[in-house]
């Protein structure tokens, strides 16, 4: 039986800080891999800046170099707004037998009750929290009982920032994998 981590996002564009993220969820709660999922449009989005398949390649190459990071087409797949539970669901049936648990921010995490069908996930699969600055998991939450809660905080990275500081030509390569950058530049994606 493996124990695998499933982290969701628009990924527009993947950042060191999602590479990161996965790291420290493989290391600290012994992972077998982590699954990352490109959304398709999330739900709480109206668009993306860029294709999918930019996101998808951009992706592919950011985990290039670890075996144990694998990406999940089912979202984009699917050409429509996908949930969470659905997602999860998914990846049940394909990794039959296996232990899922979904990795999310704190932020994220103090928003469950937002979500489609939050109680569900929780309890069928549950959750690692990844700390982000400022932002604590809260005990008081229904869901905390579900979470495996790091001791880490996660860098205060944002694809949102990333992409603003793009289309200002401001210096970025701290920020993401450099395939990554070259995969931008090349394509000449986040221009004003």
């Amino acid at each position: 039986m493996a124990n695998i981590g499933v982290l969701g996002g628009s990924f527009d564009p993947v950042h060191c800080a999602h590479l990161e993220i996965a790291g420290q969820a493989l290391a600290e709660f012994n992972l077998d891999f982590i699954i990352f999922v490109p959304a398709y449009v999330p739900p709480h989005k109206n668009k993306l800046e860029v294709s999918d398949q930019h996101r998808y390649d951009m992706l592919r190459l950011a985990v290039s170099n670890s075996k144990k990071f694998i990406v999940e087409t089912f979202e984009i797949d699917c050409k429509r707004v996908v949930y969470s539970y659905e997602t999860l669901d998914f990846l049940s049936k394909k990794y039959t037998g296996d232990r899922i648990k979904m990795i999310i921010g704190s932020d994220s995490f103090n928003q469950l009750n937002t979500w489609k069908r939050a109680e569900y996930i929780a309890c069928t699969y549950g959750f690692i929290v990844i700390k982000r600055p400022g932002n604590d998991p809260e005990k008081k939450s229904f869901f905390y009982k579900y979470a495996d809660i790091s001791k880490f905080t996660a860098h205060n990275i944002s694809s949102t920032s990333i992409r603003n500081m793009l289309m200002k030509n401001l210096d970025v390569k701290e920020k993401l994998p450099e395939n990554v950058l070259d995969y931008i530049r090349k394509n000449e994606l986040y221009k004003k």
